[in-house]
This record gives C-alpha cells, sequence and structure tokens, in this order.
C-alpha cells in the first residue's frame, strides 16, 4: 500500500514539470530547464517553442545550437 502511494506521487511529480512549462510559455514566458537529447546544457524554450542550447558566460547566454519548434 504504502509503495502504490509512492508510486502515485511519483507520478505526479513526473507531470508536474510540463504542465508548468506549457502554463509559462502560454503566458509568454521563456523557460529553462535540462533535456539531455538535446545536448549537454541548458535548453531555453521561448514562447513560439524554438529551443536553444544555451551557456551561461559571464553572466550572458550565449547560444550553442538552435532547434526547431516542438
Amino acid at each position: 500500500m504504502l509503495l502504490d502511494i509512492l508510486r502515485q506521487d511519483e507520478e505526479l511529480i513526473a507531470q508536474a514539470g510540463p504542465k508548468v512549462i506549457k502554463k509559462a510559455l502560454e503566458a509568454g514566458v521563456a523557460v529553462y530547464y535540462l533535456d539531455n537529447t538535446l545536448g549537454e546544457g541548458i535548453i531555453k524554450e521561448m514562447p513560439d517553442r524554438t529551443r536553444h542550447l544555451i551557456d551561461l558566460r559571464d553572466g550572458e547566454e550565449i547560444i550553442l545550437q538552435t532547434f526547431g519548434r516542438r
């Protein structure tokens, strides 16, 4: 029973990230996250769904690669 409860929480937690990302993008806010399928580093997704692999250098964002929209 306890394992079932933990599994349910794990599923809810896994669903939280995509839901928050979707809401932020719909509100017109860029989001930052990790996605190793696109490369090592930070992904910045724009409200138009364009994604960039970025690096932060001296407090500035450097675009390393741009991916198409999701």
